[in-house]
């Protein structure tokens, strides 16, 4: 378990038991609810709801929590091999996905401790590579990963409208990163 401190923050991400899906499931749809304006309605409904399964990414990879005062404020599910994610991923990589943090507490660093967490479990695993996804309009996300070293592979990317088998729908493109762990600094 770590902590993070960081003015009047402190948070503690840890690995996530059964008993927190219902936060994890709340703080997820918090963080995802801002795009609903970007997307359309069929679209976002569907995207929403794969975004929310948290027991089905929990018995192919590991859920990451930031939890503050007793409440979870942020969650990463974690893959240790990010081919299980059904993303076109190669095996041996480790994965990342489905990041989100409380709107209200965005901007103390929670993110990034998600992040250092998935991280440090990429290297505990000897992962040649940390990689994730995130879609084109989530700038902010980008930038973050971006400033954390993490390049883009455009040849992973995908089209999320096809992947959650929307007819009629405008593509929607999710870019792919990755980190090259042989070189990156602890």
């Amino acid at each position: 378990m770590s902590q993070l401190s960081q003015s009047d923050v402190a948070v503690s991400v840890h690995d996530a038991q059964p008993s927190d899906h219902p936060g994890i499931r709340a703080v997820l749809l918090a963080a995802y609810q801002e795009y609903a304006a970007v997307l359309p309605p069929a679209v976002f409904d569907r995207y929403l709801e794969d975004i929310i399964d948290v027991g089905a990414r929990s018995r192919v990879g590991r859920l990451i929590v930031a939890e503050r005062a007793g409440r979870i404020v942020g969650a990463v599910t974690f893959y240790a091999d990010a081919a299980a994610e059904g993303f076109g991923w190669p095996s041996g990589w480790a994965g990342l996905r489905a990041l989100g943090v409380d709107p209200a507490l965005r901007g103390l660093g929670i993110g990034h401790a998600l992040m250092r967490a998935g991280l440090d479990r990429a290297r505990a695993v000897e992962a040649p590579v940390l990689c994730l996804h995130t879609a084109e309009f989530m700038t902010t996300a980008a930038a973050m990963y971006e400033a954390m070293g993490f390049r883009r592979v455009p040849s992973y990317d995908f089209d999320a409208a096809r992947h959650l088998r929307l007819r009629g729908a405008q593509p929607i493109r999710i870019a792919a990163y990755r980190l090259d762990l042989s070189h990156s600094s602890p």
